[in-house]
């Protein structure tokens, strides 16, 4: 009987190209939402160097013609909130941004018809019972953990090189991956214990900054992060991260990352924004999409109600949602609960009414016209319990 299984998850952070143009079509989805909630927001956004380039539609009811959105001065934030600008190339400043946006007034006929699915779908929700991983699989809850923690640390950490100190920002850049490999083992008491395999970390730096110097930056901070992050949780044995489980820019230098390193496109991070590799996704990305569309609204009801049932049955739970265009709500609703291997599907009694699954209901239940996306997609949609669909 196998006794040990392997758990790998990954976190990018918001300077890496891909999460650029996620944050730029969140943040025209912000801004599109806060003139009229029942906007219709539907946007890909590609960056590379120092081009930006988004296409798409945005409407919204507006007695002015159609909407013009400032979306120069929505991208140029979006880098400068990231971390570009000074040592790190590009400037915000020197971006090039070119869109082909269909912009057109919302028109009342079409803002009625917002209450059905404009598309197809079939969208996912998952939770564990385990709420010291926030219900999420565990090497998912750690990556976005750490990743954030460094992101933070970055902001306002102080590091020494050469007998000179200085800021975390002007050494180590705002492009970085990473990724946690974790055994899950039993004790003999029958607990579980977790193992690191492994923990990957590819972070942007600047030259001259060679391997002893990042390894003796980033090792103790590492380290200590994930002790922190042990003790918060009771997750017992993320505090025994060794020097040699460590895997730090393994490629090489890493001096050029960010736009001017690789292309990015929005919505290829959809692993990352679910629930890791262990996991169904279902279909599209959630960011670029207004809160009205079942590529949103769908898989945050379906994440709300797997956790409800992953702690009443204290199972993990796996909820299915499908859409057809033209339908309030979906045309398929399906529940699996797992325990210790043990796999059940939910009868349809034991489920909630139709009605609860429309588009209206769950604009409406979870507020959706409050939430700032461009915040969410950067933290983690699954990751913040004020959110309404995390509790």
């Amino acid at each position: 009987m196998k006794t040990e299984t392997h758990h790998l998850a990954e976190y990018v952070s918001p300077g890496h190209p891909d999460r650029l143009a996620d944050a730029i079509a969140e943040a025209l989805v912000d801004y599109a939402v806060a003139q009229d909630p029942l906007a219709l927001v539907g946007v890909e956004v590609a960056v590379h160097t120092n081009q930006v380039f988004i296409d798409g539609r945005v409407a919204w009811r507006s007695k002015d013609g159609p909407p013009h959105p400032p979306v120069a001065d929505l991208v140029r934030d979006v880098y400068r909130q990231a971390g570009y600008g000074c040592c790190w190339k590009p400037e915000p400043e020197s971006l090039v941004v070119t869109d082909d946006l269909c912009r057109e007034a919302l028109c009342e006929d079409e803002a009625r018809l917002r209450r059905f699915s404009d598309d197809q779908n079939i969208v996912c929700g998952f939770a564990t019972p385990d709420v010291k991983s926030n219900q999420l699989p565990l090497a998912h809850f750690v990556a976005n953990q750490i990743g954030r923690r460094l992101c933070q640390w970055r902001e306002g950490g102080i590091v020494e090189i050469g007998g000179k100190r200085g800021s975390a920002q002007t050494s180590l850049g705002p492009d970085f991956k990473l990724l946690p490999h974790l055994v899950r083992c039993a004790d003999r008491s029958g607990g579980v214990r977790w193992r690191w395999q492994r923990l990957t970390l590819s972070i942007q730096h600047v030259p001259g900054l060679y391997y002893e110097d990042q390894h003796r930056i980033l090792l103790p901070l590492l380290k200590e992060i994930c002790e922190t992050l042990a003790k918060e949780t009771g997750l017992v044995g993320l505090e025994d991260l060794k020097t040699e489980d460590v895997f730090l820019n393994g490629a090489g230098d890493f001096q050029v990352g960010g736009p001017h390193g690789d292309n990015g496109l929005s919505g290829k991070k959809l692993v990352v924004d679910h629930y890791g590799p262990e996991v169904p996704i279902g279909g599209g990305a959630l960011c670029g999409k207004d809160p009205h569309k079942i590529d949103r609204v769908g898989p945050l009801r379906a994440r709300q109600l797997a956790r409800q049932l992953a702690r009443a049955h204290d199972a993990n739970a796996l909820v299915r949602l499908a859409w057809a265009p033209g339908d309030w709500h979906p045309y398929f609703v399906e529940v699996w609960l797992d325990r210790d291997g043990h796999r059940t599907q939910l009868a349809d009694s034991h489920l909630p009414p139709l009605d609860w699954f429309s588009i209206e209901t769950i604009f409406a239940d979870l507020r959706l016209e409050q939430i700032k996306w461009r915040e969410a997609i950067e933290a983690g949609y699954f990751v913040n319990p004020a959110h309404s669909w995390e509790q």
